[in-house]
């Protein structure tokens, strides 16, 4: 939802922000013994500045005659034949971000790169001439200046201070250096007046960092005490009340955590206190625990699509993590890893320099640590469920607000799939503007997600999400929850089998009747019908992704294809925006039963997928699973591979019960009859009797045998092996 106040503080910009003068520089420095105009301050700041947290020379010398630098080079040259620097041409949200002066840092990044004075030239020129108008932009958000606020000060800070090292002995001409200075000094007084107080959210995490940022490179400035004093205070708020316990931003999205992140890790170096802080590292796992195969995070809660690795290189260097590089590496070339690695400042502890470059130099070749066959992020509201080549992740978090609008995307148990490297189910993500006419009705709507949406109605921010503690019984994991967010109560469960042939079941219900409920499914390729209620969506050469509705016949179920907008992966860290392919089946009533077969290749196996009282069987030929409520047991050329059953006291197959217990537990039976039994407490069991004497967890111990049935007990909460003793 659109605020119509302003998301800030009462307007408190005056002359010490905007109308900064050589007198009052030079005041503002202390009024250093012989500093009386420009050309000596900016002697005294020569002798004095001390390097930025990220040094422009050192990131100029790394990636000099790369890539890399043709793409900065190519990006200054707007520089050279004009902008217009009040940006009114660019939109209601995009001029603020045209204010951040991104555009205006290139020029003194192809001056470095190529030591062509023309870039300089019209980077100063360019400055000169935005201070020069900056004061007749008017932005249309209520009550938010669009020089002067967080994100502004911010980026521009973030911007423009690493450029002051090497521009404050250049030939930048001393007016347009004292603008520079004048800038950077308004934005601190700005921000520093502006965050008296915590308040949630990215706008003043990033705007801390930054003044505590300057207050590093610039500590002559009278003010730089008070300005870090105030940014470490906030900055330990955020870290206290923004950052949850796993790791996740407030806000929940991958693209305004990194952006946290990033500003963090800029403080970190200042301040080494925050390199041991335990939630600057759960932030870097929280990334790496989000990240495909492929190497980015899905485009969640209105983000971009990110690219953690070379994020977590550098906190690897800013945590001192080995770790952290080794997870980067494997989606780095190593000649990008080399680059990027290179681009990061000594050390001056030489021990610790000599730990950063042993890791640059072994990282690579060491094995990457492993992640876990699941995981749910709690506070954040994700969970992801991994298979060997096939990954979901779940989102069932809240509504979060913001300091403008929300985030948060009108989608709950929603969900997304990816194999060898590419999404297969997908969604819209974020827009490529906040101005963009489809930002809220096809972005951030349920339209655009992998959900049941009621009466076409969106989905409320009061979603009381309830979930059931993650299943994961080895060969299946499995994640249910409820919601009241829409206009009758829904539940939907993800049950995901890791064996090859490897695939997902979605199961929704809504106990309600007259309502329409629509299934939305989200392909980045079009969806082509291959049999009833089947439909395949498929890249060129693959893979792909078979799906089929299992709920219900063919009558009563409408189907619909719709084409939307989104970003998708694109190798080399980046993402182009493509038609995003809905496939929309409407019924009236909410149950869906949606098989999800990944393939590796272009064209889909011969699944047939039949329905019945006991649940649904999925017969692949060779292989066929056959799924219930809590159990799902599969047979190989008719014989029994391996049963499981949670939250069960009994399991059958075939009309065969294989196991019994005196409570609810998870338990996996295979083909030889050996059981793994996962219990919240002592309880009894009784498996199929094959002698008097068992193995629990490798130990043995005799059991009671009766009518065909062996009787043993566990003794306490956990996971134990059953098996029968072997005689030599």
């Amino acid at each position: 939802m659109t605020t119509t106040t302003s998301p800030e503080k009462p307007r408190h910009i005056d002359a010490r922000i905007t109308l900064i003068g050589t007198d009052d520089l030079v005041k503002a420095f202390g009024t250093p013994a012989g500093v009386d105009d420009l050309a000596s301050l900016r002697a005294f700041v020569a002798g004095r500045m001390r390097r930025p947290a990220w040094p422009l020379r050192e990131w100029a010398d790394a990636i000099r005659s790369t890539p890399a630098a043709d793409a900065v080079i190519e990006a200054a040259a707007p520089l050279l034949t004009g902008v217009d620097v009040t940006g009114r041409d660019k939109g209601r949200s995009a001029l603020y971000g045209f204010h951040y002066l991104g555009w205006l840092a290139p020029g003194v990044h192809a001056w470095l790169l190529t030591g062509d004075d023309r870039y300089l030239d019209a980077f100063g020129r360019h400055l000169d001439d935005w201070v020069e108008q900056r004061d007749s932009v008017v932005g249309e958000w209520p009550g938010l200046d669009p020089i002067w606020y967080s994100l502004g000060t911010w980026a521009r800070c973030r911007s423009l201070l690493p450029t002051l090292e090497v521009l404050t002995e250049s030939a930048l001409p001393g007016r347009v250096w004292g603008r520079l200075v004048a800038t950077l000094v308004g934005g601190a007084r700005w921000a520093y007046d502006e965050h008296d107080v915590f308040r949630h959210g990215n706008w003043q995490l990033v705007c801390a960092t930054e003044l505590l940022h300057l207050s590093l490179v610039l500590p002559d400035l009278a003010e730089s005490e008070s300005w870090a004093t105030r940014a470490v205070q906030r900055i330990d708020e955020h870290l206290l009340l923004d950052v949850y316990g796993d790791g996740g931003h407030y806000e929940r999205s991958p693209g305004y955590h990194r952006m946290c992140l990033t500003a963090l890790q800029t403080a970190a170096v200042i301040d080494h206190r925050y390199a041991e802080h335990p939630k600057l590292t759960a932030m870097h796992e929280w990334m790496a625990e989000l990240a495909s195969s492929g190497g980015w995070i899905p485009h969640l809660q209105d983000s971009g699509l990110e690219w953690p690795a070379a994020s977590l290189l550098r906190g690897s260097y800013v945590l001192d993590n080995p770790a952290l590089a080794r997870t980067a590496a494997q989606w780095l070339t190593p000649e990008a890893f080399a680059v990027e690695a290179a681009t990061f400042p000594a050390w001056e502890d030489a021990d610790r320099q000599q730990r950063w470059l042993n890791t640059v130099a072994t990282a690579p070749a060491h094995p990457v640590p492993q992640l876990p066959r699941n995981t749910v992020l709690a506070d954040s509201g994700y969970a992801i469920l991994r298979g060997h080549e096939v990954r979901a992740v779940i989102n069932y978090g809240p509504h979060i607000e913001h300091e403008l609008e929300s985030h948060s995307h009108r989608a709950v148990l929603d969900l997304v799939l990816d194999g060898w490297e590419q999404p297969l189910l997908w969604e819209a993500g974020g827009p490529p503007s906040y101005d963009d006419p489809g930002y809220l009705t096809w972005y951030q709507s349920g339209r655009g997600h992998n959900t049941v949406l009621v009466d076409d109605l969106e989905l409320g921010t009061d979603r009381d999400v309830r979930i059931d503690p993650l299943v994961d019984t080895g060969p299946v994991a499995v994640f249910s929850g409820r919601h009241s967010g829409s206009v009758v109560p829904q539940a939907r469960t993800v049950a995901m089998v890791r064996e090859q042939p490897a695939f997902v079941v979605v199961t929704d219900s809504a106990a309600s009747d007259g309502h329409v409920f629509r299934a939305c499914w989200q392909s980045l390729h079009p969806w082509r019908q291959v049999g009833p209620l089947a439909y395949d969506a498929s890249a060129p050469n693959g893979p792909g992704l078979l799906l089929i509705e299992a709920a219900g016949p063919v009558e009563g179920t409408g189907i619909d294809s719709v084409e939307g907008v989104a970003r998708r992966p694109v190798k080399g860290g980046t993402a182009e925006y493509g038609p995003l392919h809905s496939l929309v089946l409407t019924r009236d009533r909410g149950d869906f039963t949606t098989v999800l077969l990944p393939h590796a290749g272009a064209d889909p196996a011969d699944v047939q997928v039949v329905r019945d009282e006991a649940g649904i069987t999925v017969d692949h030929g060779r292989t066929v699973d056959r799924i219930g409520a809590s159990s799902w047991v599969r047979t190989v050329d008719g014989k029994l591979s391996w049963a499981t059953g949670w939250r069960v006291r009994e399991l059958v197959h075939a009309g065969e019960v294989l196991f019994r217990s005196t409570a609810e537990v998870e338990v996996v039976v295979d083909g030889g009859l050996t059981f793994a039994v996962t219990c919240s407490g002592r309880c009894g069991v009784w498996v199929p009797a094959a002698g008097e004497r068992w193995l629990l967890n490798g130990v043995p111990v005799d059991a009671e045998s009766e009518d065909g049935w062996a009787h043993l007990t566990l003794p306490y909460a956990g996971r134990w092996e059953i098996e029968g003793a072997r005689h030599g």
